[in-house]
C-alpha cells in the first residue's frame, strides 16, 4: 500500500518536477539527447529573460486573474443558491433539471466551439475578457452546482425546521445558517472553477486575439515557427502556476474535506 502510494506520488510530481528542472536549463541542454543535467547547464537566463520581457506574461496574468476571479465569483452567486434549490427545495421536475445541469458537461468543448464562436462574433464579443468570462462560467456552473448539491443534500433537516419556528424565510435559512457551515465546500468549489478558468487554452485559443490573451496563451507564443523557446516557456510557465500552487498548498485541508462533504455524501 505504502509503495503503491509512493508510486502515484511519484508519478503525479515527476511532470512538475521536470517542468521546475528544465526552467533552469540552458536550450542546448534541453534538446539534446538525452538531456544535459550536468551543474553547467544549470542558469537563470531563462527566468532574467522572461522578467525582463515581463509586459506580455504581466497582461497575460492580469487577464487570467480578472477573467478566473470573475467566474468563480459568478459560478458562486448563481451556483450556490441553484444548488441549495435542488438539495432542499420542492422544486418542480428536479430530476430532469439536475440531468440537463449534468449533460451540460458530457460535451467536449471542441463539438460546440464553432457555435459560440458565431454567437460572440454575432454579439461583438470575440477578443473580450466578458466573453470568455461567460464561457467559462457555463463550464464550470454545472461542476459547482453538483458539489455544493451533494452537501447540502446531507445537512441536517432540523435545522431548517428549527429556522422556520424562529421566522426566518427561505433565503434568510439560506443566507444565515446554510452558508456559515458550508464554507469547506464552497473553497472546494471556488478553488475547482478558478483553476480551470486559470488553465483552460483551447477555447482561449480560438476566441482572442491579443486583448483578451490568457495565461496559457502568452506561454504557447514561446513556441515559434521554426523555434521552441523551451526554457523560457518553461520558466514562464512555472511562474504563472507559483499563484495556483500556493494556492492550493494554503487551503489543501479545506478544499479535500469540501470535495469529500461535497461529493461523497451526494
Amino acid at each position: 500500500m505504502v509503495l503503491a502510494l509512493a508510486l502515484f506520488v511519484l508519478l503525479t510530481m515527476a511532470p512538475f518536477v521536470w517542468l521546475l528542472l528544465s526552467s533552469f536549463l540552458e536550450q542546448k541542454a534541453l534538446i539534446s539527447t538525452p538531456p544535459d543535467l550536468s551543474l553547467a547547464s544549470f542558469t537563470l537566463a531563462n527566468y532574467r529573460e522572461v522578467i525582463s520581457s515581463a509586459a506580455q506574461l504581466a497582461k497575460g496574468i492580469r487577464n487570467s486573474l480578472i477573467i478566473s476571479g470573475f467566474t468563480t465569483c459568478l459560478a458562486l452567486l448563481l451556483g450556490a443558491p441553484a444548488a441549495y434549490a435542488l438539495a432542499r427545495l420542492n422544486v418542480k421536475n428536479k430530476d430532469l433539471l439536475l440531468l440537463l445541469i449534468l449533460a451540460a458537461q458530457m460535451f467536449p468543448a471542441i463539438v460546440i466551439v464553432i457555435p459560440l464562436f458565431i454567437a460572440a462574433s454575432k454579439l461583438g464579443l470575440i477578443d473580450t475578457r466578458t466573453n470568455l468570462i461567460l464561457v467559462y462560467l457555463s463550464f464550470n456552473l454545472p461542476v459547482v452546482i453538483w458539489v455544493l448539491r451533494g452537501f447540502f443534500y446531507s445537512l441536517p433537516s432540523g435545522l431548517e425546521r428549527a429556522a422556520r419556528i424562529d421566522g426566518a424565510t427561505t433565503i434568510q435559512t439560506f443566507r444565515w445558517i446554510i452558508l456559515p457551515i458550508s464554507l469547506p465546500p464552497l473553497f472546494a468549489a471556488a478553488s475547482f472553477a478558478f483553476i480551470e478558468a486559470w488553465n483552460e487554452f483551447f477555447l482561449a485559443l480560438i476566441m482572442t486575439r491579443q486583448n483578451a490573451q490568457t495565461v496559457p496563451l502568452v506561454i504557447s507564443s514561446f513556441a515559434g515557427q521554426y523555434q521552441t523557446i523551451f526554457g523560457q516557456m518553461m520558466a514562464a510557465a512555472a511562474i504563472s502556476i507559483a499563484p495556483i500552487m500556493l494556492l492550493t498548498f494554503l487551503l489543501r485541508t479545506t478544499i479535500l474535506r469540501g470535495f469529500a462533504d461535497g461529493l461523497l455524501k451526494g
